[in-house]
């Protein structure tokens, strides 16, 4: 026997017709015709259907015609939107409720030490004079300590999940190590990643914050940095270069980190010598200015300031002399050796109120009897001239996402800079040094011995990076290498390259990685794709870590000493990662809790 097949009413595929609104007062809602005067569903969007339950309980309609027909159904729909919008806002409202929590606690990471409540406030008091309408809904923002810290907590975990995903696409990546102590004389390593993946895309991101509490020796801070690396599930396979600031428990050739690195590089049967180390080549350029041993000026300078400034009355009395002169400026200012680009500044500032400084001394009966010398003059003026060229570069050499190839190229300027001036200095030429040059010296033969120091302190400080010249300029300027002097295994590709006069027309007019990344394919320059990203991925700084570290102070300020080590990497990745967290997804997952 046959069985019958059920009737699907779902199946026959009927459709709301729009005269059906005119002629029944029915309107179509998620599918269902929908009665606008009893709100009624019916299970059937039939024509039939419709019209008996038009006929059987609202047939009175029937004596509204023409417009009275129409109006009447335009305010029957008006109640029903009124009526789906009640129940659809308060979940769109809660969702954009939670969201702006998200984003203000977020805001609150990048401006560290703003306090959520007071920004609460700010935004009611704004949106009492703005949008009164809105203040009941902003003051159900919950900016409470813990929720914002939990916010942040969200937030970092999204960034940091994020950045694990994106490892795993990583060819190469390298590390760059810092430490420094903070207000409760903690010690925290922070540990930088840059890696890029085969599409050279690279990411500079925050791979951990280490606080340490006991020692900090090289064994210590590898074993933080194995931790680290085991986070993002980074192998050191991948592994291509480590940057640190140069102490000893980093350059240790026995006991400091990357010595321990190479160890582990050993004990893992790959070779250390391929891990390119770099000694911070901005900390490097610092070290070489100190080379610079005209201490007279230095001395004499630093003590006229300090008598100047770290007495309120003669301070006070300084600033009032200098408004009384009509001075440019208007104080002196203080030189700190932790701060590079200070000397510099306090140098060209004293020089420009010399006049002032004298006259102010001699009215405390404290002549400098310097300021009447003019060889200390010029020697002032030369330093004036020299710290600011040092300067310059210190501030070319900062930044984020700089390739080795390009900081180690201004370093070389400088250097070429430093030998044609001790040329022109020994010749008494100083058209290059303008201050100098306003003293009119006898002679500049002193100032070329200081070219000199500066020549030495540069290459005998960068010949370790230097010693990898070769290698960067096969991954920068591949069509001016010899193909003679590259190792084997590149030889064919940069024959083949430097033959390419369309490759090279696009070298010279766009970025280097992106000439990489768009025409040197990895089918025909497969080595030297490889070589360009290893190289492309190497820290050239510890920049990174020392912008990071003006965040860290501000965070755990004297105020907020007692931030634990979590809440502060967590609010400090937020602060630094340039890594956007998915707010709409974290919304989504958060249950809506009104602030009271």
């Amino acid at each position: 026997m046959a069985t019958t097949k059920k009737r699907k009413v779902d199946a026959e595929c009927r459709s709301f017709q729009e005269k059906w609104t005119n002629d029944y007062f029915f309107v179509e809602v998620k599918g269902k015709p929908v009665c606008l005067v009893c709100g009624n569903a019916l299970a059937v969007m039939k024509k039939a259907n419709l019209e008996r339950h038009y006929s059987s309980k609202h047939a009175k309609l029937n004596e509204l015609g023409g417009q009275m027909r129409l109006d009447k159904i335009n305010a029957l729909q008006r109640s029903l939107e009124s009526q789906q919008a009640a129940f659809t806002r308060p979940r769109c409202d809660r969702d954009n409720v939670i969201q702006t929590s998200y984003v203000v606690s977020e805001l609150i990471a990048k401006r560290e030490g703003v306090e959520g409540e007071f920004v609460k406030e700010c935004m009611v008091a704004a949106a009492e004079l703005l949008a009164s309408d809105k203040v009941k809904l902003l003051q159900s923002v919950s900016l409470s300590r813990r929720t914002v810290s939990d916010r942040i907590t969200d937030l970092a975990q999204d960034s940091e999940k994020t950045l694990k995903d994106s490892a795993g696409d990583f060819q190469f990546f390298s590390l760059a190590c810092d430490e420094t102590t903070d207000i409760t004389n903690t010690a925290q390593l922070a540990v930088f990643v840059r890696g890029i993946t085969a599409e050279f895309d690279t990411r500079e991101e925050l791979l951990s914050l280490e606080a340490m509490h006991s020692t900090t020796r090289g064994e210590d801070l590898f074993e933080r940095l194995v931790l680290s690396m085991k986070k993002l599930e980074l192998t050191f396979e991948k592994l291509s270069g480590l940057t640190t600031d140069g102490a000893p428990a980093m350059v240790g050739s026995q006991k400091g980190l990357i010595a321990f690195v190479k160890k582990e590089l050993n004990r893992l049967s790959l070779d250390p010598s391929d891990l390119i180390i770099c000694h911070c080549i901005i900390y490097q350029e610092s070290l070489c200015a100190q080379s610079l041993r005209l201490n007279n000026v230095m001395s004499t300078v630093v003590s006229c300031i300090n008598f100047v400034k770290s007495r309120g009355f003669n301070s006070r009395q300084f600033k009032e002399l200098l408004n009384d002169l009509d001075s440019e400026y208007g104080d002196l200012l203080y030189h700190c050796e932790v701060r590079w680009l200070s000397r510099g500044n306090m140098l060209m500032r004293f020089y420009e109120l010399r006049d002032e400084v004298k006259q102010f001394m001699e009215m405390k009966g404290k002549p400098v009897r310097e300021l009447n010398d003019s060889k200390w003059l010029c020697d002032l003026a030369f330093m004036v001239d020299i710290t600011k060229y040092l300067s310059e570069l210190n501030v070319k050499l900062q930044g984020p996402n700089q390739l080795l190839s390009s900081l180690l190229s201004n370093v070389k300027s400088f250097e070429a800079k430093l030998r044609l001036w001790k040329v022109q200095l020994e010749r008494n030429n100083t058209v290059h040094f303008p201050t100098l040059e306003g003293q009119k010296p006898s002679t500049t033969l002193e100032y070329a011995g200081e070219c000199a120091k500066l020549i030495e302190a540069f290459k005998e400080r960068f010949k370790d990076v230097k010693s990898k010249q070769m290698e960067l300029n096969i991954f920068a300027t591949p069509f001016n290498v010899e193909p003679a002097d590259v190792p084997d295994n590149l030889q064919h590709e940069i024959i083949q390259l430097q033959s390419d006069d369309e490759l090279k027309a696009r070298y010279n007019n766009l970025p280097l990685l992106e000439v990489y990344k768009r025409y040197i394919s990895n089918d025909e320059f497969p080595t030297l794709r490889r070589h360009a990203l290893k190289y492309a991925s190497v820290f050239g700084t510890t920049y990174c870590c020392e912008q990071f570290f003006s965040k860290l102070s501000i965070a755990k300020s004297r105020l907020r000493s007692r931030l634990t080590n979590a809440n502060l990497e967590q609010q400090l990745r937020v602060a630094t990662s340039s890594i956007p967290a998915n707010i709409t997804r974290l919304t989504k997952e958060k249950q809506f809790q009104p602030s009271h």
